[in-house]
């Protein structure tokens, strides 16, 4: 989620399996005064809300709610936000980046703020488990282009050992794997003969089919 999602998100946004993000919380100056509201549209929607997007409910995060709402109800909390003050009132932006860094150092983590960590999901969870750009784009709610270009690290090292390693199974080598086609006597694939559209027999039937 992005840091501004995390405020805005409800109690009632949860459901069976689910997350349900399509808002987040924005601010503005009103006569001086720095003012936060609530936005029915997330960053990718730019306004125009075309119902957000849905990530699953894995058990730790949803220990981690119960345990949450298990809090709120014993110190009497009564709030449509998940992320809420002792009053009930939504938590700002402001206060969960500070609460963020303050947690990260105490660690002795090396991220230090949301962004990072969305970084972080996209390249050493989502990119190891298989997960096409198209579907760490969309559980992260942005295009393809941006989870390519910004929050995709290069791998080295280790990448490069498994990248040679399917390359060798994909030509032949070391491997019964054959992608297409039937092996020769050497046991690489059969190369096939591409003649010339002139001297091939079935050019005329491709034609006239065009």
């Amino acid at each position: 989620m992005r840091e501004g999602e995390i405020p805005s998100l409800k109690w009632s946004d949860i459901s069976g399996n689910a997350i349900h993000i399509h808002s987040q919380q924005n601010d503005e100056y009103r006569d001086g005064v720095r003012v936060f509201y609530y936005n029915p549209s997330t960053k990718n929607e730019k306004g125009i809300s075309s119902n957000g997007r849905y990530i699953p409910i894995t058990n730790r995060i949803r220990r981690i709610l119960d345990e949450l709402r298990e809090k709120q109800v014993k110190l009497g909390i009564r709030s449509e936000w998940v992320f809420c003050k002792e009053d009930g009132t939504w938590m700002t932006t402001v206060s969960y980046c500070k609460a963020l860094y303050r947690v990260a150092k105490k660690l002795g983590l090396g991220l230090s703020n949301n962004h990072a960590f969305r970084m972080a999901l996209n390249s050493y969870v989502y990119v190891p488990m298989g997960l096409p750009a198209t579907e760490r784009a969309k559980l992260l709610g942005h295009s393809v282009e941006t989870n390519l270009k910004y929050y995709t690290f290069a791998r080295t090292d280790d990448y490069i050992d498994e990248l040679c390693e399917k390359m060798n199974a994909y030509n032949g080598e070391n491997s019964d794997f054959t992608p297409f086609g039937e092996r020769g006597t050497s046991g690489y694939l059969k190369i096939v003969d591409f003649r010339s559209k002139k001297e091939s027999p079935d050019f005329s039937k491709i034609k006239a089919f065009s």
